[in-house]
């Protein structure tokens, strides 16, 4: 390099490239240089084996390297790739294809699906993402910023896996009708999203890349681009990006989020129905998202009643405190005079602040951006806080509930069975079960529709059963074999 700058300079008088990125520094784990010495370092030949070269490469990238600074390299690093990147990526791609197999989905159903405009909301919102991931990874490529390239799209990877694919589950696993346009948009979006999605990702993820073009794109035409290294990097299509179905979804993540860290930190199983969910919130737009789509998230919280307020009083105490950040340049020595001030300023006067307004404290006029707001939980209330939300639920349990949390817990244990057995995810099976406690008995006579129809089962049968599970400390039997016909 330093020679080819000086041949340049000497000979032309000019650099010798028109955009130069300067990498860092790889050192060993331990902040020192590696040395063969020494042997600080990782055998690269066992890396690649063992995780890919897509792995190292995404790790390398997403790395200070590329800012131009020093990286302790760490093989962790690479195995995180693995396992945030290449493996959600992959499982994509496996459901897909089984299912689509599974389904008798073909290209000329794919074809036929609904435009964007027609299809449900999921599907708008999902293909409204990646087109604004699209626009964000161009404009960061054209940049030469690479740091910023693999963020993004790990957010999508989660938008795809942890909430598109599974909020969209019973879409692909639904019997499959003459005229069924709900099932052939979905399967139709994903298969749109992994081909595009390949394509953003094709620089950093050459090798996965490939194989999902060769067996979603090249082996279904005969005229498409034989490698996704020859096809033209996509450009963003605006018409499809919908900028307040995006806010309104995060909202509802956001809410959704809230209620299962109270879940974790009250052990309550996701699979344990709970009575109600307060999602308290003086953001107009948050309370509209959440209105009107109570349903999603009853569904993805188990609650049996939500409801919104905007009254944050009953379960929450507000404060705030100055944002140094926006204050200290403008206030100087002043500004920890500021913070004392408003640590004693009223809840109405903080309110003011959320709706827009300024309060004065201390002779100094203050907007929403120059305070930090705080919530903190009432004692003996259960909620939890982020931003201009917060979420509370009742976690007191009815032996209703209990029970319907134990058929649910049933369901999953069948449907550990069934993979067990390598069933085929269409299989209809018979089950038998076994318990002496009144519990069990009631979930399978009370749900018994619920567990039919969620593990494909033809009959649910009480009998002698030698497999033993076990459900909260309770141990029941069970055994599923599938049916023919």
């Amino acid at each position: 390099f330093y020679t080819l700058v000086v041949l340049a300079a000497a000979l032309f008088d000019k650099e010798p490239f028109q955009n130069c990125i300067v990498s860092g520094m790889i050192l060993a784990e331990d902040g020192r240089k590696m040395s063969k010495s020494l042997k600080n370092y990782p055998d690269p030949t066992s890396i690649l084996d063992t995780y890919g070269a897509d792995a190292l490469r995404a790790y390398l990238i997403d790395s200070p390297l590329m800012r131009a600074e020093s990286l302790r390299f760490s093989e962790s690093g690479v195995r995180e790739v693995v396992r945030t990147v290449l493996l959600p990526l992959w499982n994509a791609f496996s459901f897909f294809t089984t299912y689509a197999e599974a389904d008798g989905i073909t290209m000329s159903d794919l074809r036929s699906a609904p435009p964007v405009a027609e299809r449900p909301e999921l599907d708008q919102w999902l293909l409204s993402v990646l087109q604004s991931l699209i626009l964000r990874v161009n404009d960061e490529m054209e940049g030469y910023y690479l740091y910023n390239v693999v963020g993004p799209t790990l957010s999508f990877i989660d938008d795809l896996t942890n909430w598109y694919i599974r909020r969209s589950r019973r879409r692909f696993w639904r019997t499959r009708s003459a005229n069924d346009a709900d099932k052939v948009s979905a399967f139709a979006t994903l298969y749109e999203s992994l081909v595009m999605f390949s394509k953003v990702l094709a620089p950093v993820l050459p090798f996965v890349t490939e194989h999902l073009h060769q067996e979603l794109v090249v082996a279904h035409s005969d005229d498409a681009p034989e490698s996704v290294h020859l096809a033209d990097y996509p450009t963003a299509d605006r018409s499809l990006i919908d900028e307040d179905l995006e806010a309104a979804m995060a909202a509802i993540r956001t809410v959704v989020r809230l209620g299962h860290n109270i879940r974790k930190q009250h052990n309550l199983r996701v699979r344990q129905p709970v009575a109600s969910v307060t999602v308290l919130t003086r953001d107009e737009k948050v309370e509209e998202a959440v209105s009107s789509h109570i349903d999603l998230i009853g569904d993805e919280l188990n609650v049996k009643a939500i409801t919104t307020s905007r009254s944050e009083g009953d379960l929450v105490d507000l404060s705030a405190r100055a944002n140094f950040k926006t204050l200290g340049p403008r206030l100087g020595k002043r500004v920890k005079e500021i913070d004392g001030a408003l640590r004693d300023a009223g809840a109405a006067d903080l309110h003011h602040l959320q709706d827009g307004a300024t309060i004065s404290v201390g002779g100094e006029e203050l907007s929403i951006d120059d305070v930090i707001l705080q919530r903190t939980p009432k004692p003996g209330v259960v909620v939890a806080t982020e931003g201009t939300v917060s979420v509370a639920i009742d976690i007191e349990l009815t032996d209703e509930l209990i029970v319907e949390g134990y058929a649910r817990e049933i369901v999953n244990r069948i449907q550990t069975a069934r993979r067990d057995e390598d069933l085929d995810v269409t299989d209809r099976i018979a089950v038998k079960w076994s318990s002496s406690e009144p519990r069990i008995a009631e979930a399978f006579a009370v749900h018994s529709r619920l567990i039919t129809d969620e593990v494909l089962a033809t009959s649910l049968e009480r009998g002698e059963v030698e497999e033993t599970h076990n459900l909260a400390g309770i141990t029941f039997g069970l055994k599923i074999d599938r049916t023919i016909g």
